[in-house]
């Protein structure tokens, strides 16, 4: 019985080993690893020569294998085993019809000396297993042997991302749809939302990988952008390749479990091992076949871009400028028919960010644009000229269309103009003739100097030219006076190479009223001015009278006619009856004849 007790304890040893060996690969406790050592323990128990036991195993598997259970108190009984074969935790089986009888119990001090010879043995087993030279690292090769050999087995996946300009972005992705399929490889997926952009995923063999990439080259007009990268997936791979064949030795030990269960309770417990070590399986393996897969075939994804039409753009003439002025540009293009948005670029070539618009309006002419107006600054004149940049890029159905165009703009310091309008305020009479003098500097690079003097009484602008010289005068006089100052302004207007420089001045004129001429308190000149009104007030009446009488002539001169008929006849009538004499005039004799 001891003999037997002891071929037990060297078979739970063997099996801890196994346990601990998978959970240095990978494997882990969920796994399932209790019922493989369980297993193991099984098919070990019979042999003659005791195996290696783990030096540390998880409570919970120490507790159910017994050995955290001292040797000489019975453990919960189980179905007992075929004969030579063990039986479940806690119950050591029958004997083997081979096997010599043994005492029932043996001391406790035995059983702590058959496990430390155990634990000793297992110590033993795993020098030895670490000793053992891996493929990778075998020291019977040369070094140069040994770099082939690991660049043989070595599990890269290599991925490519282009960028390549063409003239048609369908025959395109029909040519690289082509290309992959005749090395052995295949379409992944395609997008071509836009006529003008595309997108191909293909995968092709990794040994044709550079011939992929050279025939993708020649199918493009430009290759905008070409971005390698590989990954080295061998350290996962091998690692995934153990931990697999740990949980499918676990399976096959749990499948042999669930065979010979004894109990439904049994069955169960190692029905939800079993369904654990086989998910990991799969998952295992899964991950396995795509390391296999994205190594054996290179992804490669080509953005297509269709090569666009020239365009013409005008940016405008040349600029001179000066410091902290605002600058305006502009440009004008014309592009294909069906391009109905515009991405617009200005670079001013002073180091400041481009600007980005896409704003446009048409002009006169029949499909030529015009950009919306952008302004700009420059603050320091020492990097003079600079070079201003504007490139347009049009999108719509029949594809895109590219243009640009450029100019020149000269940064200078802005010539200071300094006027002298007179030496104070004026002031004078009325029509009284005014003298104004004023003068001004003049820098270095002025032409076309001219002047203009604005005298605020509503009069024209008088304007002139000044070929040389610093002095300007002008004589003026003011009709009406008036309380408050009339405001003149000299103006002084030339060219220079930052384009028209303007400097002016004003001053101020009293108007006073003129008095005239005044003796001894008589003013003769208001004088004059008052009978002078009084006899246009006299004249302009008789006229309105002679105006009026003209008018209605046609009246009152019949009146008048009648009026004086009706006198007339009134006197005769009163000569011939005279009222208040009664006696009769004594008639006078007429003289005779001689």
């Amino acid at each position: 019985m001891g003999t037997m007790r002891r071929q037990m304890i060297f078979a739970i040893a063997a099996a801890l080993l196994v346990v601990t060996m998978a959970s240095a690969c990978g494997g882990s406790e969920d796994d399932g690893g209790w019922w493989l050592a369980e297993e193991t323990a099984m098919q070990a128990a019979p042999a003659a020569a005791p195996a290696p036991a783990a030096t540390a195993a998880p409570a919970q598997m120490r507790e159910s294998l017994g050995l955290d259970r001292p040797s000489w108190l019975p453990g919960p009984q189980g179905p007992p085993g075929a004969p030579g074969l063990p039986g479940l935790p806690g119950n050591p089986g029958a004997p083997s019809p081979q096997a010599p009888a043994a005492p029932a119990m043996v001391t406790k001090a035995q059983a702590v000396q058959q496990e430390a010879t155990a634990e000793e043995r297992v110590v033993e087993v795993e020098k030895v297993v670490v000793s053992e030279p891996t493929a990778l690292t075998a020291p019977n090769l040369s070094p140069q042997q040994q770099a082939q050999l690991v660049t043989q087995r070595r599990i890269i996946i290599r991925t490519v991302n282009m960028s390549i300009v063409v003239d048609q972005i369908q025959a395109a992705i029909d040519d690289i749809s082509e290309l992959a399929n005749s090395m052995g490889g295949w379409v992944v997926s395609t997008d071509r939302r836009e006529k003008h952009t595309g997108v191909i995923s293909v995968r092709v063999p990794a040994a044709d990988l550079d011939a992929a990439i050279e025939a993708l080259r020649g199918m493009a007009s430009d290759v905008e952008s070409e971005v390698t990268t590989s990954q080295d997936v061998t350290d996962e791979y091998f690692d995934l390749q153990s931990r697999l064949k740990n949980q499918q030795a676990t399976e096959a030990a749990l499948i042999k479990l669930l065979d010979r269960a004894q109990s439904v309770e049994h069955a169960l417990a190692v029905q939800r091992e079993l369904s654990g070590v086989q998910e990991n399986v799969e998952r295992l393996l899964g991950r396995i076949k795509l390391l296999e897969e994205t190594s054996a075939y290179s992804l490669v994804t080509v953005s297509l871009k269709l090569a666009p039409v020239d365009m013409a753009v005008d940016a405008g003439p040349d600029q001179s400028v000066a410091v902290y002025t605002p600058t305006r540009f502009r440009a004008t293009f014309t592009p294909p028919e069906g391009t109905d948005r515009h991405s617009i670029i200005w670079d001013f070539g002073d180091g400041s960010e481009p600007l980005y618009i896409d704003r446009t309006a048409p002009t006169t002419d029949e499909g030529e644009l015009v950009t919306a107006t952008v302004t700009h600054e420059y603050g320091d004149p020492k990097d003079s000229p600079f070079i201003v940049q504007v490139r347009i890029s049009s999108y719509g159905e029949s594809g895109v269309a590219e243009g640009g165009d450029t100019l020149i703009v000269t940064v200078s310091d802005t010539p200071i103009i300094e006027v002298f309008a007179g030496e104070g305020d004026y002031r004078v009479l009325e029509n009284e003739q005014v003298v104004f003098t004023g003068s001004f500097t003049r820098p270095a690079g002025l032409t076309d100097v001219r002047y203009n003097w604005d005298f605020g009484d509503g009069s024209p602008v008088f304007e002139g030219e000044i070929p040389e010289g610093t002095r300007v005068a002008m004589t003026h006089h003011y009709a009406d006076f008036r309380p408050d100052p009339y405001r003149a302004r000299l103006t002084i207007i030339a060219d220079s190479v930052v384009g028209e420089v303007t400097a002016s001045q004003d001053i101020y004129v009293f108007v006073d009223e003129d008095q005239g001429l005044i003796v001894g308190g008589f003013d003769v000149g208001d004088t004059s001015k008052t009978a002078i009104r009084t006899l246009s007030l006299v004249f302009s009446g008789l006229t309105t009278v002679v105006i009026w009488v003209g008018i209605f002539g046609i009246i009152w001169v019949p009146l008048l006619i009648v009026v004086v008929i009706l006198i007339r006849r009134g006197r005769r009538f009163r000569t011939e009856h005279p009222t208040g004499n009664l006696n009769p005039p004594t008639p006078q004799d007429e003289p005779g004849p001689g």
